[in-house]
């Protein structure tokens, strides 16, 4: 099953980003700080909202999680409390993802 997840708001609305199997990080690039993220905002995050080493997805075949690595502004699913920080949260086809500004929408495919 392929996953990705869809910017869904924005001037950058429908860029993707392709989720591969195990730790997906979602962040912004800085090579100073060792920040190498799979789904890379920098571009996006004019505003700087999102941390660097902000979020994990995992990807374990069809099961997919998501949780906040200590991101300063949170992290959000479907507009609800923020994500605590470590613990991980199970994600589903449609789900709204929110780091800093950035709304993502998870998409899945056979």
């Amino acid at each position: 099953m392929a996953a990705r997840l869809i910017i869904s708001n924005g001037k950058f609305k429908g860029k993707e980003f392709r989720l591969g199997e195990g730790t997906n990080l979602i962040g912004r690039w800085d090579p100073d700080t060792g920040a190498f993220p799979e789904v890379d905002l920098d571009d996006e995050d004019e505003e700087a909202k999102i941390s660097r080493k902000h979020a994990a997805i995992r990807k374990s075949g069809s099961e997919i999680t998501i949780r906040d690595i200590g991101s300063l502004n949170g992290t959000f699913i479907n507009r609800g409390d923020r994500l605590e920080e470590g613990k991980e949260y199970p994600l589903q086809e449609g789900d709204e993802v929110i780091v800093g500004k950035i709304f993502l929408r998870l998409a899945l495919t056979e």
